[in-house]
């Protein structure tokens, strides 16, 4: 099965995205998870790490403190972690050949450097076929929007600022397995998904497409 990550920030137009890759034959692409992967890859890493560590120490046998740490199956660990999201909070129905998600609790206040590369890691080692897309915005333009106006102009920017940045870093560091998407390339115009749609090797009706990008949101999120 392909999978597709909506990888954001709040006010970017990621609902509107999802709504018109979703007019995909065969997509089931869901909403936000509370950025729960945040924690499921941390648990990889903090098990890697020990491994790494206490492989090899002691006596061998039941009398040692790390007994079994030789046999721990990291890399298995996570696909079936992996598997478990997919199956439980994707949840694709039958006939999905496209799953995935979009969420927003990506900014640097929510994630450091090391828990988003963490997530990043495990997106693309762990799911199938797997296609991670950045989207960003002007931080100017998010900050006007929704909750981002009830902070201070000046931190909101940075944030963002910031965010964006590391959106840049990650598709610079996987060029082929991500894509970055600015919010400017297809509000209000269809057309300007199509390079995205080029990538991901799909297509959608034009009338799909419009209709998706024309509907205005109804929440603040």
């Amino acid at each position: 099965m392909k999978h597709v990550f909506i990888i954001t920030f709040g006010r970017t137009g990621s609902t509107a995205l999802l709504k018109a890759l979703n007019a995909i034959d065969g997509a089931c692409i869901r909403g936000q998870n509370g950025g729960i992967l945040r924690y499921v890859a941390e648990s990889v890493e903090s098990l890697r790490e020990h491994k790494r560590e206490k492989v090899g120490r002691g006596e061998p046998g039941a009398g040692n403190p790390w007994y079994g740490i030789d046999e721990v199956n990291v890399k298995g660990f996570a696909k079936s972690l992996a598997e478990a999201f997919e199956r439980n909070v994707l949840a694709p129905p039958p006939g999905t050949r496209i799953t995935g998600f979009k969420d927003i609790r990506y900014t640097d206040e929510v994630l450091n450097d090391r828990q988003f590369e963490s997530v990043l890691r495990f997106l693309l080692d762990n799911f199938d076929d797997p296609h991670v897309i950045f989207l960003t915005r002007d931080p100017a333009e998010a900050c006007k929007s929704g909750w981002w106006q009830d902070r201070d102009q000046d931190v909101v920017i940075d944030v963002l600022e910031m965010t964006n940045e590391r959106f840049r870093n990650a598709h610079a560091a996987f060029p082929r397995r991500t894509f970055l998407i600015d919010h400017s390339e297809f509000d209000g115009t269809p057309a300007g998904l199509q390079p995205l749609l080029h990538w991901l090797g799909e297509d959608i009706p034009e009338a799909a497409l419009t209709e998706a990008l024309s509907a205005r949101l109804l929440h603040l999120h």
